[in-house]
């Protein structure tokens, strides 16, 4: 029926334009005849009459029906949108939980913490000494309040002692001023007192709302009960209070013990630089007055204490920045852009097809305001349709990001303080409207402002094009291509940083980090339980004696190729080394001009587990006991600094200040000074990026400590070993707590967790880009073709080859790629010397990066192009100009 009344109507126009009329007046008096003129007049009358929520109610309504009619339209619409709203939302969910949420104390953005830093040395944010810390809280005027935990090696964990064993709880020892500087009240019960703090106080201990909960059952009378801990000796703790649920600083503590029992002196050598220290800005302060404050009194504590390490500068950093990283914020804020980025190509690729849409409604636009509707009115309508299409995808997106959202949070590195508290809340919802109205208006905004105001004279006249569009005229059109082109630069931007991440982290992957990772097991061994706190003095022989045993053990268990252990792992940050040495018979120098090394003491076979090569002298053997003479290897960076142009073999190095005699012991009767024996390749730090330090190691029997690593290399498969390793500590040790193992490349995976969850989530989504980029630009040609047919056709029949007509669509294609890709290019250099700082030995304008995502872009607009272009060649002429 709707084709017979158009054919009737388009020949009663044809009837009045051969009586002399106007394009426009044969149109309006053939309506005229069908009595449709007055109707729409009658219709465009009651309008004016109505207010603005009516008119809004009457587009509502206009729009459903609108949409519902077209339901393949309005879903792609929807899920394109659902799409970039959904990641955006998820992005957003997250980055409010780690940085923009305020840290859960009153006055977070007051919190700092305070480091000792020192340039010379590369150091940026150092553990403080107990004496400083003193003397920065007595002195300094910017700190309503200032607290320390130690931060050193063993420091982090306790051994509960509970009816059912042994168990290991995070938690810290810290100062009476901790409590009362986060400004938190205890649930239950009190914190610790000021006298608390003395070695000679209360043995007093705090419990975590979670340990509370977990081991004694919520029980509201916990108070007063006794609590066993068997850390540095087993001591007895009284109970005085809970803390509220959420608290557990620092890093998720679960028990506090007062700093002064442990034996920690606040006192002690100025150079031990072994605390953490947390403050409070005074209302009024800044930052910036902090930091200058702490440096006026850090320069006047190295002019009264010349002759110690005091540490050259102090750093004041934000607790949220410090919890957070620059780093990992920075590598939020950038996906945050990325994902925005995404949203727009989406909404390029909506205001296409909505540019599409509107040149098949051209005729209908034109009549209405030929009839005397205002351009205002067709823009609102056009946006209110576009506006309800947003907000479809924002529901639709709200249920992607719900799921976004907990994939991100179980991808991501363990290790991102609250990530886990990421989820669609009210702000989320908040932010998901917003941008859902925001992305309705930008892509309907576009087609809705070209299509107010088209050619009444080309739309009203009787073409057959009017259906296709062609009638809009040329700035719909150009306006096609121009959003082509910004989706293909932005994919150009997207995709250039994905490939320099991927190839970074394949960088860190191939990274020469000094050790073999592949049939490596590791296992800490935990000697600080009672009966093992003596490790150093000649008469204290249980505790090497236990460990000897395990090694031997392990040694001969079938398929083991090296057993060994080390008083600690490589370091897990880029801090430098922190104890200074002396070379003998070379000039003394001031504490804070010493060179600086690690410090390890290791078991004969522990470097050749760990694949370590020997470049000069000996290893250590089992003879190299605390009765022998001291002797020590080093690394190969110690002897490039410290001997560029001589053998290191058989200099006498001590970690000391060198006062003393070159036969001296200290009070346990271990040697002083100590022989380079050999000189062993560099095992680099555990950390994203490896970085080889100055080492020294020294014989575990003559340095041992009380949490030593075990190390075993396997023939095989390292993990068949794991049972081997707790069952023999079980059996020989059975008053240690159980051992954890691992893999090396566990470990490594962890150390490497958070490059690839970025690199992931770039890849990923610059996937996305690319795709909607390609489905962008064969939209744009397949709709130029089908505009086109009866062009085509002309072509055709006047001689033209099918594989002319497949270039006249592939180059114009092509066109549209190449200036993408050329704007895409120096977007591009923007964004990825942004990124420098998370890149690893690649260049943030590396050409071959460059070239290759340029070349991939271009495939794909190759054959996005093909597609509609094989289509452009099969028109058959005869066909082609029957559309006329």
């Amino acid at each position: 029926m709707e084709e017979e009344l158009r054919a009737h109507l388009e020949m009663r126009t044809d009837l009045n334009r051969n009586a002399g009329m106007t394009p426009e007046q044969a149109r309006l008096a053939a309506l005229r005849q069908f009595g449709w003129v007055e109707s729409i007049k009658e219709a465009c009358r009651e309008e004016r009459g109505l207010t603005w929520v009516e008119h809004i109610a009457k587009d509502l309504r206009f729009g459903a029906r609108m949409l519902g009619k077209h339901r393949g339209f309005t879903a792609i619409v929807i899920l394109t949108l659902a799409l970039g709203i959904g990641a955006n939302t998820a992005i957003f969910s997250v980055v409010n939980a780690v940085l923009l949420r305020p840290l859960p104390y009153p006055d977070p953005d007051r919190l700092v913490m305070l480091w000792e830093r020192s340039p010379e040395r590369g150091l940026e944010q150092g553990l403080v000494s107990g004496p400083n810390y003193l003397d920065w809280k007595a002195q300094s005027k910017s700190f309503a309040e200032m607290a320390v935990c130690p931060g050193w090696q063993g420091s982090t964990e306790f051994n509960l002692i509970l009816e059912d064993g042994v168990k290991k709880v995070p938690g810290t020892y810290a100062s009476a001023s901790l409590f009362k500087t986060f400004g938190v009240e205890p649930l239950l019960g009190r914190v610790f007192l000021p006298e608390e703090d003395q070695r000679q106080g209360n043995r007093a201990a705090v419990l975590s709302w979670h340990l509370w909960q977990r081991d004694f059952g919520g029980d509201r009378d916990v108070l007063g009960k006794t609590l066993r801990i068997d850390t540095y000796g087993r001591r007895d703790y009284t109970i005085v209070g809970v803390m509220p649920e959420g608290f557990g600083v620092p890093s998720q503590c679960e028990l506090w013990l007062p700093l002064g029992w442990m034996g920690v002196s606040l006192t002690e050598r100025r150079s031990a630089h072994w605390h953490h220290v947390f403050a409070r800005l005074k209302d009024g302060a800044t930052l910036e007055q902090a930091g200058v404050e702490l440096n006026t009194i850090q320069k006047r504590l190295r002019q009264d204490h010349a002759g110690e390490a005091v540490g050259s500068e102090a750093a004041v950093e934000p607790l949220l920045d410090q919890a957070v990283g620059r780093k990992m914020k920075l590598a939020f804020f950038i996906l945050w852009g990325v994902v925005a980025a995404v949203l727009l190509i989406a909404c390029a690729n909506v205001a296409n097809l909505l540019l599409v849409r509107a040149a098949a409604r051209d005729k209908e636009i034109a009549i209405r305001l030929a009839l005397g509707a205002s351009r205002a009115r067709i823009i609102a309508q056009l946006l209110v349709e576009s506006v309800m299409l947003g907000l479809g995808g924002g529901v639709a997106g709200l249920l992607l990001a719900h799921w976004a959202v907990k994939a991100f949070v179980a991808m991501a590195p363990a290790d991102i303080p609250r990530l886990a508290e990421a989820h669609i809340d009210p702000a989320a919802l908040g932010f998901t409207l917003l941008v859902s109205i925001l992305t309705g208006t930008l892509f309907g905004l576009i087609p809705a402002w070209q299509f107010s105001r088209p050619d009444l004279n080309s739309s009203l006249k009787d073409s057959g094009h009017a259906h296709t569009g062609e009638s809009a005229g040329l700035r719909p059109s150009r306006m096609r291509d121009a959003l082509v082109i910004g989706e293909v630069a932005l994919s150009l931007v997207l995709l250039t940083g994905a490939a320099l991440m991927l190839q970074s982290f394949g960088q860190l992957l191939r990274a020469e980090r000094g050790f073999r990772p592949g049939h490596l097991l590791v296992s800490e061994l935990d000697f600080s339980v009672s009966g093992f706190t003596t490790w150093v003095q000649p008469t204290a022989t249980r505790p090497q004696a236990s460990l000897r045993r395990v090694l031997e053990n392990l040694r001969a268990y079938p398929g083991v190729e090296f057993v060994g252990a080390v008083s600690a792992l490589p370091r897990r940050d880029r801090n430098p080394p922190n104890q200074g040495f002396s070379i003998f018979d070379q000039p003394r120098v001031a504490p804070d001009a010493r060179p600086t090394a690690e410090q390890k003491g290791i078991t004969p076979d522990y470097l050749r587990a760990m694949g370590v090569p020997l470049l000069r002298g000996r290893w250590f053997t089992e003879a190299d006991t605390l009765q022998a003479r001291g002797v020590v290897l080093v690394n190969e960076a110690f002897a490039r600094r410290i001997f560029p142009k001589e053998d290191p073999i058989g200099k006498f190095v001590t970690m000391g200040d060198g006062a003393a005699p070159l036969d001296a012991t200290d009070q346990y009767g271990v040697a002083i000074w100590c022989q380079i024996v050999g000189v062993v390749g560099d095992l680099k730090t555990l950390t994203v990026e490896p970085l080889a330090v100055p080492e020294v190691y020294r014989p575990y029997w003559q340095w041992p400590m009380q949490n030593p690593v075990l190390v075993l290399r396997a023939m095989g498969e390292p993990a068949a070993l794991a049972s081997a390793i707790r069952a023999e500590v079980k059996t020989t040790i059975p008053q240690l707590p159980l051992p954890r193992v691992r893999t090396m490349d566990g470990l490594l995976g962890e150390v490497l967790a958070e490059p690839r969850w970025q690199t992931w989530l770039l890849s990923f989504f610059g996937a996305i880009a690319i795709l909607l980029a390609a489905i962008g630009l064969y939209g744009v040609l397949a709709f130029s073709v089908r505009q086109r047919t009866h062009e085509i056709g002309i072509r055709m029949a006047l001689g033209a080859q099918r594989r002319d007509a497949v270039w006249f669509v592939v180059a114009q294609g092509m066109r549209l790629t190449v200036i993408g890709v050329c704007i895409g290019t120096l977007g591009a250099f923007v964004l990825t010397r942004v990124m420098a700082s998370l890149l690893y030995q690649i260049k943030p304008t590396d050409p071959l990066t460059l070239c290759a995502v340029v070349l991939l872009l271009m495939a794909v607009g190759f054959l996005a192009s093909w597609v509609p272009a094989r289509r452009a060649a099969m028109v058959q002429p005869a066909v082609a100009l029957r559309c006329e």
